[in-house]
């Protein structure tokens, strides 16, 4: 039996199968109660279907499934004298076959002539089992000893089709799926059921990320609809849809409808039940009296591949290029290797690790990182030395991919945990370690794993470092640790840190500030940052202040807060009074920031709004714009520049956000501070202030909300000097590697007791570096920080049964570049600065995998490859910026 109507859509579906259940509803008034007749045996034709579809557009591929259809055997073995609605009731599957649900060709059709005997042997899906039925309730379900895994869900999934209720109303009921919420409407001898799927309460299976940017979708209904006779069901058939799809592309998702048909074939005599004895007694006689629980296990796939990880890893080196990540395909071997190691045992990692060549051990150490099981880490913990100098760059390649986990465990903290304990020969992977246990921090208490032992330690550790620390860069080390974990109950001791401490302490601790959520940024932290701006107790300096500023604008500034600093304008510094003013019209030409539609309202008041305080001159500006924008995503682009009046650039921010339904994550940000510098650039030592001030340049990054340890450039006229004359040409690596950025495994039972499950995987290659040309002859410098990357992103998402397999995998993989380009001019004054966000042009590829699979024999497979050109672009940025490229650009050339 065929089914070309899976060519509907759902309501055209169900309205087919409405009008055939009400064609079989005769004038038979109300059941009054649920109960099979003692002596007769019936039986059911009993369908099941299942169809995966791809959601990527438009739709070149027909779905994956297949439809199960078997007789269904049913009699009373036992009811309650006293009682004729609870009842022992013997269900056995019989005259099995598996039929194509989509349509194929002869050659196609792997279901043509199938025994379901050849798959699974001639007795293990015909076994009986017995369930306990009271009035339309399952209270419990009997079967063979030893029965398990998929074809003892499937029969679950059967025996779940008998629970129902003849009264309206909504309840908390218990089958296949778990214990869910389902909602029953009655009358004339039809019961409607709604199942509220995300309300089961089951066994967790599946782990998914902290930041639901990164995460997926998952939208379900099912829906029955029933047809009784003289209290017995004479067909009922259950629709089941879900939709699965990554937040950040919904085209890479599926489509899983399942359903079930039970209809009444016929009844004859059959032998009395056994009457007299007790429940346990029948079911000792019968030979069926292992309880199992109405709700389904999930079961554990084998390996998906079983190549051993060195052998993989042997014929990996031979094909690609390791250190190459401008390649698609390093990253897209990245992923198979760290499928790869969660099978492996810790030997075999410690082994790989131990005997990897050079241009190998980066690699290896980012995907046992990625991997998060308890042998890779424990291979990991055995094989790095934190008291080896010599093994530094491994050590900062794990840390880095730690911090970056997408589902760090606790396992990983008590590692980093360990390895603080012991002896540490470099500070730089001292201050490193500490930073990146507050990011595993921060992201276990995001998936509310707060409370953890582990967790807690970790708490105490950092706590416990900062308020004993006495030195300045320990300080700084503990509190950045915090900005990472972003834990609320440090609020009052970051406000601690912002009054009294020197410039550097009070600039991170008003950073970490920045990072809170507006519902932790209460009326008394706004009022100690609206101080620090306005100086009203200590004087501080512009990188303080400018954080402060941020705060108060991005949580829901009061008026008077906005009238406050509108009216500073003109007071203040002059290259100050213009960042603001550039500020407001960025807040302005913003339709979703915060503080557009207060700053509105105050800028009706002449007093603020004139050309006197609005018309600032100086060259410092804020932009912001948009990298990409598609149907679930928006990628946008910050940048905020602060000048000295001397010309000289103090601090520059650049951001790049991701943006969904779901949330926001910070993808990067580039914090450039420079002190110290007028007097080195100016013409004569008279056009600026004498300050005792040490000439520093620094930066300071965050990438996937994750903050990295910050990189000092020079430190003094003599380190300047030093590392002017040893400048080349040539990129300086920031941070290289591989990043595990999704992962995601979903499984659930369906309502048939198919097993169904949806993996998200995606890979990120990164290589970030930066450039710098600068000749003193010429009094021109030229800085490039370049942002490298491939993205692989693969989804999995397949239904499992005792015999077949059905699935839908889809693949997208693109090699993209960004370059923050910065050519300055100081031979003149005012020094000109020309910035440009360079976005390259790059393809984009999407492969989609459909497929169908017997257990044993043959298999199904289609496939689709598309290709799109994403064009490249400079992207806009301010007037003044634009005006000062043509000039500087034309000059150049």
């Amino acid at each position: 039996m065929q089914f070309p109507m899976w060519k509907m859509g759902i309501p055209e579906v169900w309205g087919i199968w409405k009008l055939v259940i009400l064609t079989l509803l005769c004038a038979e008034g109300q059941a009054l109660g649920l109960a099979y007749q003692p002596g007769v045996l019936f039986k059911y034709q009993y369908n099941v279907d299942l169809l995966l579809e791809s959601l990527s557009t438009p739709a070149a591929l027909p779905g994956a499934g297949f439809q199960i259809e078997a007789v269904i055997q049913l009699r009373v073995v036992w009811e309650n004298n006293s009682n004729q609605h609870e009842q022992l009731i013997h269900l056995q599957i019989q005259d099995i076959k598996l039929l194509n649900v989509s349509e194929r060709t002869e050659s196609q059709n792997i279901f043509k002539n199938i025994h379901i005997e050849a798959l699974l042997g001639p007795t293990t899906l015909k076994k009986p089992v017995i369930f306990h039925w009271n009035s339309g309730k399952i209270e419990a379900l009997y079967g063979s000893a030893g029965e398990t895994g998929l074809i003892l869900n499937l029969k679950r999934g059967l025996v779940s089709l008998f629970q129902l209720q003849v009264d309206s109303g909504t309840v908390a009921e218990v089958d296949v799926s778990g214990n869910c919420r389902v909602t029953y409407e009655t009358g004339n001898s039809q019961v409607t059921k709604i199942k509220d799927l995300l309300s089961c309460e089951r066994p967790d299976f599946g782990f998914g990320p902290p930041n639901q940017v990164l995460g997926v979708q998952w939208q379900s209904t099912c829906k029955g609809l029933y047809s009784l006779e003289d209290g017995l069901i004479k067909a009922a058939v259950t629709e089941e849809s879900h939709v699965i799809r990554l937040n950040l592309q919904s085209t890479i998702g599926a489509k899983i409808r399942s359903r079930q048909h039970l209809h009444r074939l016929s009844s004859e005599n059959w032998p009395a039940q056994l009457s007299g004895k007790t429940l346990q007694q029948v079911l000792r006689d019968l030979g069926i009296y292992t309880p199992f629980p109405l709700t389904g296990s999930l079961v554990k796939e084998p390996c998906k591949v079983c190549t051993p990880a060195s052998d993989y890893l042997k014929s990996l080196t031979e094909k690609v290029d390791l250190r190459d990540f401008s390649e698609v395909s390093t990253t897209r071997r990245f992923l198979e290797f760290v499928q790869l190691l969660r099978e492996a045992k810790k030997i075999d990692v410690l082994r790989l690790l131990e005997k990897s060549a050079s241009d190998e051990t980066s690699f290896l150490i980012d995907s046992a990182t990625a991997a998060q099981t308890e042998p890779s880490l424990r291979a990991l913990a055995e094989y790095l030395d934190f008291n080896k100098e010599a093994q530094t760059p491994e050590l900062r390649t794990f840390l880095y991919a730690s911090a970056f986990t997408s589902r760090p465990t606790k396992e990983l903290l008590h590692v980093l945990l360990a390895k603080l304990r012991g002896k540490i020969a470099s500070r730089e992977i001292r201050d490193t370690t500490i930073s990146v246990i507050g990011a595993v921090i921060g992201k276990l208490c995001q998936r509310n794993l707060c409370q953890l032992q582990e967790v807690e330690a970790a708490k105490r550790v950092i706590l416990y470092g900062l308020n004993t620390a006495t030195e300045e860069a320990d300080i700084k080390m503990y509190l950045l640790a915090l900005k990472n974990a972003l834990l609320p109950e440090t609020i009052p001791l970051l406000l601690k840190y912002t009054e009294g401490q020197t410039d550097a302490m009070a600039t991170i601790a008003v950073n970490v500030l920045q990072r809170f959520p507006s519902a932790h940024i209460t009326q008394e932290v706004k009022e100690q940052l609206n101080g620090i701006f306005h100086q009203s107790r200590n004087g501080y300096g512009v990188g303080v202040r400018l954080a402060a500023l941020d705060v108060i604008l991005n949580n829901q500034p009061s008026e008077m807060e906005l009238k406050n600093i509108l009216l500073s304008v003109g007071e203040i510094e002059s290259e100050l009074s213009k960042y603001i003013t550039e500020k407001v019209q960025t807040i302005l030409n913003s339709e979703r920031h915060p503080a557009r539609k207060v700053l509105c309202k105050v800028l009706k008041d002449p007093m603020i709004f004139n050309y006197h305080r609005m018309s600032r001159n100086g060259i410092s500006a804020s932009s912001s714009g948009y990298l990409a924008v598609t149907a679930d995503m928006v990628s946008s682009y910050k940048i905020d520049l602060l000048f000295a009046d001397s010309g000289i650039l103090q601090q520059s921010y650049s951001d790049i956000f991701v943006s969904t339904r779901e949330g926001q994550l910070h993808a990067s940000q580039v914090i450039i501070d420079v002190h110290g510098l007028d007097s080195f650039f100016a013409e004569s030592s008279e056009e600026v202030e004498q300050e005792d001030v040490e000439a520093t340049a620094g930066m300071s990054m965050i990438l996937f909300d994750v903050q990295l340890p910050p990189v000092v450039f020079f430190r003094g006229y003599g380190d300047l000097m030093e590392k002017v004359w040893s400048l080349t040409e040539e990129p300086i690596p920031i941070i290289k590697g591989s990043i595990l950025f999704i992962d995601q495994l979903q499984a659930f039972l369906l309502q048939s007791g198919l097993q169904a499950s949806a993996e998200f995987q995606g890979g990120l290659a990164i290589d970030i570096s930066g450039s710098i040309e600068l000749s003193l002859w010429s009094q021109k410098s030229k800085t490039n920080i370049r942002n490298r990357g491939t993205l692989v992103i693969n989804s999995a998402i397949k239904a499992d049964s005792p015999f077949a397999q059905a699935g839908l995998n889809i693949s997208s993989e693109a090699a993209a570049r960004l370059d923050f380009v910065s050519t300055v001019n100081f031979e003149d004054s005012p020094i000109l600065i020309c910035l440009q966000l360079l976005k390259k042009p790059f393809p984009f590829r999407e492969t989609v995998t459909v497929y169908e699979s017997l257990r044993k024999g043959a298999h199904f497979t289609s496939r689709r490859k598309r290709t799109h050109r994403v064009q490249g672009a400079e992207l806009p940025l301010h007037r003044a910026n634009s005006e000062m490229c043509k000039r500087l650009l034309s000059e150049r050339a």
